[in-house]
């Protein structure tokens, strides 16, 4: 079971603290680009000791970013060139941005992802979305929605079997505090990583649990 830890830093000087803080906890870090005021990419990632997502997440899609889609790009190119181990790449991004990223990838894996910051679609649009952005290629795809519900949680899960049967790794869960059970269960059912925070009030969207909680929480579970 994977953790991703994302780094939620205005420059970097904060980001090299917490990633040193992060290394010893994580599985994978989350760099997000749209939350900080500077960056020296390459420092950060020469930092971290465990495989790094660069993110530039739009306000869209629930983050600070309020870059055009030229920008946005350029700042994932430049994460590839800078060889992260992974880029975020929204699906909603204009196909020719997105595309210019999947076909320079190099030897950074690409997560196309999609999140739905206000409600989770029903199963039927759920499964229409991860089939399209499954036909783009990537080597992972992510989906998070809000859960208004309990039963959105399930609604969520349930494609990760469709993930298996088509071979594509997904990260995919719920946000808000009605989302936080889908946030334990998803690596659990054989998604391919979780997101949970640094520490409390470190938290880079709602409904996220504390790395060390998230640990013992699994720890129960496994007996």
């Amino acid at each position: 079971m994977k953790v991703c830890i994302p780094i939620i830093a205005r420059d970097t000087e904060e980001a090299l603290e917490k990633i040193r803080r992060a290394n010893i906890l994580a599985d994978i870090l989350e760099i997000r680009l749209d939350l900080m005021e500077s960056s020296r990419l390459e420092e950060l990632l020469q930092t971290a000791t465990k495989p790094v997502i660069v993110t530039y997440r739009s306000i869209r899609e629930g983050g600070k970013g309020s870059a055009d889609p030229e920008i946005q790009a350029r700042h994932l190119l430049k994460a590839v060139e800078a060889h992260a181990d992974f880029v975020d790449v929204e699906y909603r991004l204009p196909s020719p941005f997105r595309k210019r990223i999947l076909e320079n990838r190099n030897r950074s894996k690409v997560i196309s992802s999609a999140h739905f910051v206000k409600e989770t679609p029903p199963r039927e649009k759920l499964e229409e979305i991860f089939t399209k952005m499954a036909g783009t290629n990537p080597d992972v795809i992510k989906i998070v929605t809000q859960a208004n519900t309990s039963e959105d949680n399930l609604r969520v899960l349930g494609l990760i079997p469709l993930s298996q049967t088509c071979g594509v790794k997904i990260i995919t869960f719920c946000m808000g505090p009605l989302g936080r059970i889908s946030r334990i269960a998803s690596p659990i059912l054989g998604g391919y990583a979780t997101f949970a925070s640094l520490g409390e009030g470190e938290e880079s969207a709602a409904g996220q649990i504390p790395v060390t909680k998230m640990k013992k929480i699994w720890k129960i579970l496994n007996g």
